[in-house]
Order: C-alpha cells, then structure tokens, then sequence
C-alpha cells in the first residue's frame, strides 16, 4: 500500500507539531511542505491524504472532507503572524493587498473590515512594499508578517487575532486537520496512529517549550527568545473553546457572504 500523504504547512506557526512528528519517525507517511493555500487545493484534488488546512477551507468542502478531532492552529488574543499592515488606522483603510497564501485570514479580514473595502490578491508577499507605497492595506500571514512586523513595514500593524478576541472574546480558528473521506475509510489504521501523534505534539509542546524554541532558531530567521514568546500565543489542541470560535467565524463568514452554509462540526472518532 502507498505511504499516506500527510500537508506540512512550512511555517513557524506550526513548527512544535511537525517537529514531534518527524520525530516521531511515523511509518508508511510521506510529507509535502507547503503554506495553507497549496496545501487546501491539495486537498481537494486528491494530492493529500491529511493535512492541516484553512478552516474556511475545510468548511467550504466539507462534504467530502472529516474534521479530526486532535488539533487545530488557534489563538485567543494577539497571534503576531496575521497582520494587516497599513499607513492609516484599520477604520480608515479603503484599499487592501491581501497574501495569495491563507483563505481563512482573508475571510477573517473581511468579516472584520466589512463587505465595502476591496480585496486584491498579491501575485508575491514581497511585492507587499510597493502595495503599501501605493496607499494600500497589506495583508500578510506566517514568516512574512513575523519579518514585516519586526522590519516596519508600516505605520499601523494589527493582528487580526486581536482583533478577532476584542469583538468575539472567542478563540480564532485559523486552520484544523482534516482527512478526506476516502482515506478515512481506506486508511483508518494510519490515520487513527497519526491522530495520536498529533495529539502527542501539543503535549510535547507543552512540556518543552524551551527545547522546541531552541531547536525552532536553527531553522527560522528568528532567535530563540523570539521563537519562544511566540509560540506562546498559539494553540494546538481543539477543545470546546476552539471549537465555539471555529463556530462564531463560520456563521460571520456565511454572513459576510464567504460562505454558503456552515457544516455541522461533526469530528472523527478519535
């Protein structure tokens, strides 16, 4: 039988989960690297078995898609690595780049800014400079917000998980695992062990989180201190709060016209 093809987002965000699993040394699973975007249309043509992926994503698909209940990219306040960077404040922006890279950020920035202010997808996070000398917002997620944020792109940089915890008080879900369904029937053993795995990852985290900033600073363009603080804002595990987050978003986004109907969060048996 093939290895089971299991998305790994190549982003520091989710660093601490796919550190365990490589670690983990999993059998018969095979990793492709990638940021949300490619991984999600993976997904949906068949290239994936599993993968973390926008939840915007998951729940515009999640008729031939399951919910695994293990984990989850979140945050409950500040995220740092979903900014919207601008010469103006968030009231008065009226022209956004957004990145080509995440779905569910840019459906959060549309619940936040409203159905009125114009999207544009950027052909490259690095033309993000020449969108703000054009007088336009520039949404930018992962890697390239850590460094824009840290370099000053521009005068105003607001993390959309902020803002998201200041008008909800609910967790923001960016991404969850899902498994296509006929790997879930096909595969049910594998998915169940890396189920496990994921789980395995949070707790890792959890008690370690020194060690997986230090082994983080090896391979990211970010010191250990940094990596750390970082880190901290997330959340891996999907609880009830995450779920009830995931729950407020979708019906916002159904409302802002981003989605058509919000699926029942119905998980796999774990």
């Amino acid at each position: 039988m093939s290895d089971l093809r299991v998305g790994r987002i190549s982003a520091l965000n989710m660093f601490p989960v796919y550190h365990h699993l490589e670690q983990a040394h999993l059998p018969g699973v095979t990793f492709t690297d990638g940021l949300p975007s490619r991984l999600n249309a993976a997904m949906l043509d068949g290239s994936l078995d599993v993968s973390a992926m926008s939840s915007i994503a998951y729940a515009r698909n999640a008729d031939r898609l399951r919910l695994l209940p293990v984990g989850c990219i979140a945050c409950e306040g500040a995220v740092d690595s979903i900014r919207l960077f601008s010469q103006v404040p968030i009231d008065q922006v009226t022209r956004v780049a957004v990145t080509p890279h995440s779905a569910s950020s840019v459906t959060l920035l549309r619940v936040l800014l409203g159905p009125d202010v114009p999207f544009r997808v950027l052909a490259h996070d690095d033309d993000a400079p020449d969108a703000i000398a054009a007088g336009e917002a520039v949404l930018l997620i992962a890697d390239a917000a850590l460094l824009a944020h840290r370099d000053g792109l521009a005068r105003h940089s607001i993390d959309l998980g902020e803002a998201w915890q200041q008008r909800t008080g609910l967790p923001m879900v960016f991404a969850v695992w899902a498994v296509r369904d006929d790997a879930a029937v096909s595969r049910m053993a594998e998915v169940a062990t890396l189920c496990t795995a994921i789980a395995d990852a949070g707790h890792a985290f959890r008690d370690d989180p020194t060690g997986i900033a230090h082994v983080a600073a090896e391979r990211f363009p970010f010191d250990e201190h940094y990596i750390r603080g970082y880190l901290q804002h997330l959340r891996y595990g999907f609880g009830d709060s995450e779920r009830a987050g995931l729950a407020r978003f979708l019906e916002l986004a159904r409302r802002a016209g981003e989605l058509q109907d919000v699926p029942a969060l119905e998980a796999l048996a774990a």
